[in-house]
Parts: C-alpha cells; sequence; structure tokens
C-alpha cells in the first residue's frame, strides 16, 4: 500500500516540526508528503526545505496566499493519483506513530472502486502536548442527512481512498464552509464512511486556533454565537449544498437526492421553512444542536 500525506502549511514555524517528525516516524512504508505552503512570511518554508533536502519523499510546493480551504483543494489537485490513500495534515498537531496504518488499515477493507473516507476522533492537547480532554464523538452516526448540515470529519484526520480522490476531482467547488466538511459531504453521498473512536491524533490548542474544538459548555455556546455573528446571514451551508447539487446531484442515488431536494427546497418560503423544520430528514449529532438547527432552520439561517 502507498500513501501521501497532504499538509497546508502558512506561518508554522512554531509547531511544525514536532507534526514533521511525527508524520516521518509513521510505522508504514512507502510514504510520501506532498506540502504546500500558503504564503508564509516566517521561516516556514526555509524550515519545509530542510526536510526536502533530508527526505526525498517530502516534495514542497510555495504558493500564494488563497486561503486553507483553497490550499488544500490545491493539494488534492496535486495529488498523486499512483497513491493507495491520501492524508489531510495540521501543521500544528502530532501523529501518534500508528496514525497511518490504522486509517489504512479500516479502509482497505472495503473495495478499492468504493470512495471511502476515514476520519477520527482526537486527543486534545495543550501548548506543551499536555492531555485537555477529546473531542466529542458522534453519537448518531456518519451519513450524508448528517453531512448536509454538520461536519464531524476533522480534516487532521482524514484519509481517503483512490476511488473518493476520483470523486472529489470531479470539479473543484467555488463555496465550501471548509474543504474537510466538502470531503465528508461527497464521501457521504457516494461512497463508504469509518469514524475511529481511538484517537491517533494530539491536537494542538494554541492562541492561532482558539475556534477550532471547544472544551466546556461555555467556550462551546461562546463558538456558536462567533459563527452565527459569522455565518448567520450569509447561509453558507445553503451555497455549499447547492453547489454540492450543481456539481453531483445529477449522480445523486434516488435516496439522496430526495433528501437534497428536500432541504433546498425548504428554503424558499416561511411555510415550507415551518414544515420542514418540524419534520426535518437532516441532522445534528446533540439534541441541543438538533434543536439549534429547527430553529435556524425557520428563521432561515444555517449554523456551521
Amino acid at each position: 500500500m502507498t500513501g501521501q500525506v497532504l499538509l497546508s502549511t502558512y506561518n508554522g514555524q512554531a509547531y511544525l516540526r514536532p507534526l514533521m517528525e511525527s508524520v516521518l516516524a509513521q510505522d508504514c512504508q512507502h510514504l510520501e508528503v506532498l506540502v504546500r505552503d500558503d504564503g508564509s512570511n516566517d521561516d516556514t518554508v526555509n524550515l519545509l526545505r530542510e526536510y526536502a533536502a533530508a527526505n526525498p519523499n517530502v516534495q514542497v510546493i510555495v504558493g500564494d496566499q488563497v486561503g486553507v480551504a483553497q490550499s488544500y483543494f490545491e493539494l488534492l489537485q496535486r495529488s498523486s493519483a499512483a497513491a493507495d490513500f491520501l492524508m489531510l495534515c495540521d501543521q500544528d498537531d502530532v501523529w501518534r506513530r500508528d496514525k497511518v496504518s490504522r486509517a489504512v488499515g479500516c479502509l482497505a477493507r472495503g473495495g478499492p472502486e468504493t470512495p471511502a473516507l476515514y476520519c477520527s476522533r482526537v486527543a486534545i492537547v495543550d501548548e506543551d502536548l499536555k492531555l485537555l480532554g477529546y473531542s466529542d464523538l458522534p453519537r448518531k452516526g456518519l451519513s450524508f442527512r448528517n453531512a448536509l448540515v454538520q461536519n464531524v470529519a476533522m480534516g487532521c484526520t482524514i484519509t481517503v481512498n483512490q476511488a473518493a480522490r476520483r470523486l472529489l476531482l470531479r470539479e473543484t467547488p467555488r463555496h465550501v464552509c471548509m474543504h474537510d466538511w466538502w470531503f465528508y459531504l461527497v464521501v457521504s453521498a457516494f461512497g463508504h464512511l469509518v469514524y475511529d473512536e481511538d484517537p491517533a491524533i494530539l491536537y494542538r490548542r494554541h492562541a492561532g486556533n482558539v475556534f477550532g474544538i471547544p472544551l466546556g459548555t461555555v467556550e462551546t455556546w461562546r463558538l456558536k454565537l462567533h459563527r452565527f455573528r459569522r455565518y448567520g446571514k450569509l447561509n453558507p451551508v445553503v451555497r455549499q449544498a447547492e453547489e454540492f447539487n450543481r456539481i453531483y446531484g445529477a449522480s445523486l442515488p434516488e435516496d439522496h437526492r430526495l433528501v437534497l431536494e428536500r432541504f433546498l427546497e425548504s428554503r424558499r418560503r416561511l411555510s415550507h421553512r415551518l414544515r420542514y423544520s418540524v419534520c426535518c430528514d437532516v441532522y445534528r449529532q446533540s439534541t441541543r444542536d438538533q434543536l439549534l438547527l429547527k430553529f435556524l432552520l425557520l428563521v432561515n439561517r444555517m449554523p456551521c
């Protein structure tokens, strides 16, 4: 089995070295690393070139600043058609030694022609890698009906097979909430999903990513308020669903097509929103979030 790690960096010199060391120390063979720097102005590029000079399996692309989502879509476009599996990676995390082999082992159980995506829980640590807690488990399970309105596939844990890569490369979307959410949405509609409850990644919390994973009730609601203020009027979730429909709608299985049509149609009129908010067939993972979803559906706003 061959694998390729896709890493986008931006001003990541503070934590990049532990990440690279953990990726290069994986207990698997034939692992390549493709890095795209998104316009860093610190010493990140020099550090990456140091690793590329010492490791022939590390390739570095220096690009203009386009933002994290677009940077990962460019990495996907440049990814290897020969790799059996692709793994997304964040610049400030630390991988446990068996991260890749576990993901590959889970996905290898399915057929190579079926698009498949693996993601997992993470252990949340502080800047010094001291354990703070764990990310929430998706108790209701992963599915297309969940992926339309919530992302539970953290990008730093995602691994996809070559069939999923080909599906995702059908067209680069113009409107997405985030690249990992798009990966989850697309593969959930056409393929197989695997969620690993055993964390294989140390997710480092620091000043630069405080809106990543909240810890505790107060911080959770602080994050929700921030996202509501930022995105509520823009309905990015609906725009993402419309973009998904434009690219993949004609190919959807009948059950997923009906779910998507009902979701988009409910946006049209207040009467449609009222009816849909009562009996919607999309869901978020917690009871609290599901109640919030129903309210926001009614007022024509959407949570991210």
